[in-house]
């Protein structure tokens, strides 16, 4: 993994990220914390705690397959798209908050940074995540516990379920070992230094790229969003 020597600490920092970039086929993932560690939800510590002690447990597959199968079998009447398959219910939960060996990746860098910045912590420097794509699967079909995946993660473009997908340019990378993060030497960590964050959330804002644009289909999103202008008098 590579720590790129410059801090993003003006628009022009960025924006010279993305004229690099543009015709380059990558995806970005916004985090606001600069050491964030690429590794899916339901591998990460504290995901399962032991009820009587609140210690965290460590992860297991048996337990990850019981909540996707939960997940499908509570979900059915919720959602108008009904997946067909393990893979297409796991994209389904992941957008939903279930946690699963999935990672949200974006195709455009600048929704990765407003992600970045969205809820950023004072004196805690954001970052984007970059890296080349890796291999996509072929098609939803793909046991996505399956030893056929080998150790990488692999590239999914997720169905167009809903608006925000689309909205968000959204791609997931699935990872066949979710407790073990993603370190290649190929993936850069861009830092937005926390005093620019701000200003960054403002001027993303003037381009269109904020909470209501982002869940088009989101009234909650929608109203934050609406709250965060009139707050700040925009």
């Amino acid at each position: 993994m590579t720590t790129d020597s410059v801090t993003i600490r003006r628009w022009q920092d960025l924006s010279e990220l993305v004229e690099r970039k543009f015709k380059d086929r990558w995806i970005y993932r916004g985090v606001p914390n600069h050491e964030h560690k690429l590794t899916p939800r339901i591998g990460r510590p504290g995901t399962h705690k032991n009820s009587a002690d609140g210690l965290s447990l460590p992860y297991s597959l048996e337990e990850e397959q019981r909540i996707l199968s939960r997940f499908e079998r509570e979900a059915r009447a919720k959602f108008e798209w009904e997946p067909t398959t393990p893979l297409e219910w796991m994209i389904l939960g992941q957008h939903h908050l279930l946690p699963t060996r999935l990672l949200d990746w974006s195709e455009s860098l600048l929704v990765a940074a407003f992600f970045a910045v969205e809820h950023f912590r004072p004196n805690i420097d954001a970052a984007i995540y970059a890296v080349e794509s890796p291999p996509e699967l072929p098609d939803l079909s793909i046991d996505p516990f399956s030893n056929d995946l080998g150790d990488a993660p692999r590239l999914i473009r997720p169905p167009h379920i809903n608006p925000r997908i689309t909205a968000q340019q959204s791609v997931l990378t699935l990872h066949p070992k979710p407790d073990v993060p993603w370190t290649a030497n190929g993936i850069h960590v861009w830092k937005i230094a926390s005093s620019f964050a701000f200003t960054l959330k403002g001027i993303l804002n003037f381009c269109g790229i904020h909470a209501a644009s982002l869940f088009p289909d989101s009234a909650d999103r929608h109203t934050e969003h609406l709250y965060w202008e009139h707050k700040w008098g925009r």
